[in-house]
């Protein structure tokens, strides 16, 4: 059979949204696809009140959706080619589907209208969220937690087997802003250029109505009602706090994948289900946050975690060390200064203390908490703290350890 120019362009395009989002260390590139969703981008900005450069490729496919509906899901989703080439090996009728309403456009208006006020409800069911997602689980060790997780890309796809284009059709909110764009676009035409009254401006008043007003309604309410951390763990540099950061990472691994020392995982604890899944920086394998990199905030596609430039790195604190000088190789008169030598922030020091011993004094005004000290320790004497949660890199007191 031969192909249409749209399905040549759009298997070319999920070939490559899929080597982008395997987890090979592409830097840069790494998950780039995200960067795509007009839907994520419109969430990202109306939570944070701003933007980055990499969202103009977001508003260049919203400009060109206003004017040619549905022309990313045609040319380049991935999961829509999967989504499509499903429901044809489906022998199931359609007939189901006609009758279920059009609710994507709902989900990306009650989503957007959510982050204005606090939370963005639906970016997790975003396509390029859900695709990249899926392969965030080959960045870390497989187990049954995270292959729960992240199953929601296969699941989607036998969905259609028996449900042929109920997704891209009728609940995808990324499909949902785009049709939600070319509606208004038909009412500015007929209204303003036309001049016509038309029967469905009374309509799509009304949804927006509707659909703003449950959304600015849901971000003032649930935030709230969100419980704060219960045990604190590590965060990338520059990330969000607590509930804020939960909510609006999509899960999208694009961190985790892009990590050079590969200690960004997913964080799998229980006692907040908000944080499931998260990306948290584990010290375990006695790797640390180099001190040259910065691409955990370079490819984050929605502010979750802040672009920030290497000199700011210095002021970025991930934790706290802790010093059991009882442990300390200096405390039984043997030579070693790998904490010293081995911190790029001068924040320890090897002094004197009584008896004629040495030992190492540590200014957590410097010391972001970056790791390497504990992965070089040959005794463990430097354990890792995380940074309590009203604590901020502006609150940290100027003591020593």
């Amino acid at each position: 059979m031969k192909l249409t120019k749209s399905k040549y362009i759009r298997r070319i395009s999920t070939a490559v949204a899929v080597l982008l989002a395997l987890p090979l260390q592409l830097g840069f590139f790494t998950g780039f696809y995200m960067w795509l969703s007009p839907f994520v981008m419109l969430n990202s900005l109306f939570l944070l009140k701003s933007m980055v450069w990499l969202n103009i490729l977001g508003w260049g496919i919203l400009l060109v959706s206003f004017f040619r509906n549905r022309w990313f899901c045609r040319y380049m989703c991935p999961v829509g080619l999967g989504c499509d080439s499903f429901s044809k090996w489906g022998k199931h009728s359609r007939t189901f589907v006609k009758k279920v309403p059009r609710l994507g456009r709902w989900l990306a208006l009650l989503s957007l209208a959510a982050a204005l006020t606090g939370i963005p409800l639906f970016t997790l069911l975003d396509p390029l969220s859900v695709f990249n997602g899926f392969f965030a689980a080959f960045a870390s060790d497989i187990s049954l937690a995270i292959i729960a997780s992240f199953i929601g890309l296969p699941v989607l796809l036998v969905i259609h087997l028996f449900l042929p284009g109920i997704w891209c059709g009728k609940l995808c909110p990324l499909g949902g802003l785009f049709d939600e764009l070319t509606t208004w676009r038909k009412w500015i035409i007929k209204k303003f250029l036309i001049k016509k009254n038309i029967s469905t401006e009374q309509n799509v008043g009304r949804r927006m109505f509707i659909a703003s007003g449950t959304g600015l309604l849901a971000g003032v309410f649930i935030p709230p009602l969100l419980h704060a951390e219960r045990k604190q763990f590590f965060r990338p540099p520059a990330s969000l706090r607590g509930n804020l950061f939960n909510t609006l990472c999509v899960r999208c691994g694009s961190c985790i994948k892009a990590c050079p020392s590969n200690i960004i995982i997913h964080h799998s604890g229980k006692k907040n289900i908000t944080a499931w899944m998260t990306p948290e920086v584990s010290f375990e394998n006695k790797g640390y946050c180099l001190e040259d990199c910065n691409l955990c905030g370079t490819v984050c596609p929605t502010g979750s975690i802040s672009p920030f430039t290497l000199n700011a790195k210095k002021k970025l604190f991930i934790g706290s060390i802790n010093i059991r000088l009882e442990n300390c190789l200096l405390s039984d008169f043997k030579e070693c200064d790998r904490c010293k030598s081995v911190c790029s922030y001068n924040a320890i020091q090897i002094v004197a203390a009584q008896n004629l011993m040495m030992k190492p004094l540590a200014d957590l005004n410097k010391c972001v908490g970056c790791g390497a000290c504990s992965a070089v320790c040959p005794t463990e004497t430097i354990s890792m703290i995380p940074l309590e949660k009203t604590t901020s890199s502006e609150e940290i007191p100027p003591k020593h350890l």
